[in-house]
């Protein structure tokens, strides 16, 4: 998602349900369990993008991936972490789309943050004025404050609690910059947005870069456990699964003459995913067609 993010209440959730903050829960998957590491995925509904925070328990610590979009889902993770009663040392923020960061200042103000340089730089410049904005719009559901990243994580291999990190930089894919997490010890590769799982792509142009990104995946065959930053957990079948995405996409692009026709042609080939208003945000303000010619 973009990092304005506009109106999508209609047919989402009424606003009543939305001041009244009696948003439907998000699922919680136990997606990785080793002696070393355990890895627990918070999934926004599908209705509500589903967004996701990767927790990833060590034998000492905590570390998290991504902090979800509306506060009340922060506040389901913090619930998980209390339970697991060890610290969170670090706070991964995979990108700078708000619906990555903008949710878990409230129930995380203390929390060392980690992102890339250019991420760092993009909330810096951003982050307030888009918290802002969302609060207007939402309400409480939206966090009253920003925590900021700030430690800027470079590429390479790290050893966190005697567990071996590697940290890769993506660019070009649904986002600018995107950063990978990967664990050999679990075969887990934590995508983010690289990666859909049975929820509409976020398609704003020219998609070869995301396909490259998913194809470098592929290639890395030795990665079973695909964590992506919207949907569930996934086997590496979701790869293939996006990159047909991806290719049907060109064709009802190519095949369409109005925006309705569009939209209907993804409804009706991918009737079980969910995300369908990204599609609306994306046409309205994002992706640049001359429908019609």
């Amino acid at each position: 998602m973009k990092k304005i993010i506009l109106a999508f209440t209609i047919g989402l959730i009424t606003l009543n349900k939305i001041m009244a903050q009696e948003l439907p829960k998000a699922g919680v998957i136990l997606a990785a369990n080793t002696k070393n590491v355990k890895i627990y995925t918070v999934v926004a509904p599908p209705e509500m993008f589903s967004n996701t925070t990767h927790v990833i328990e060590l034998p000492h610590e905590l570390v998290l991936v991504d902090g979800q979009f509306f506060a009340p889902y922060a506040q389901q993770v913090k619930a998980l972490t209390d339970s697991l009663k060890k610290p969170i040392t670090r706070f991964y923020i995979s990108h700078d789309h708000p619906d990555h960061y903008i949710g878990f200042g409230d129930a995380f103000p203390d929390v060392p943050v980690y992102a890339l340089q250019e991420t760092k730089d993009g909330i810096e410049k951003e982050g307030q004025q888009t918290l802002e904005q969302r609060q207007k719009q939402f309400g409480p559901i939206i966090a009253k404050s920003l925590n900021m990243p700030s430690h800027v994580q470079q590429t390479g291999e790290e050893i966190i609690d005697g567990v071996k990190f590697i940290f890769e930089k993506s660019l070009n894919n649904e986002a600018a910059v995107s950063l990978i997490i990967k664990l050999p010890e679990v075969k887990a590769y934590i995508a983010q947005d690289v990666v859909y799982n049975k929820t509409h792509l976020f398609i704003s142009g020219n998609s070869d870069g995301w396909r490259s990104a998913l194809r470098k995946i592929e290639n890395e065959k030795k990665y079973t456990l695909i964590l992506p930053g919207h949907g569930v957990p996934a086997t590496r079948s979701v790869l293939s699964d996006d990159l047909k995405y991806l290719d049907f996409v060109d064709q009802a692009l190519a095949s369409s003459k109005t925006k309705e026709e569009y939209k209907a042609k993804l409804l009706a080939a991918y009737p079980q995913y969910g995300g369908a208003h990204l599609i609306d945000i994306y046409l309205a303000y994002y992706l640049k067609k001359d429908w019609g010619k």
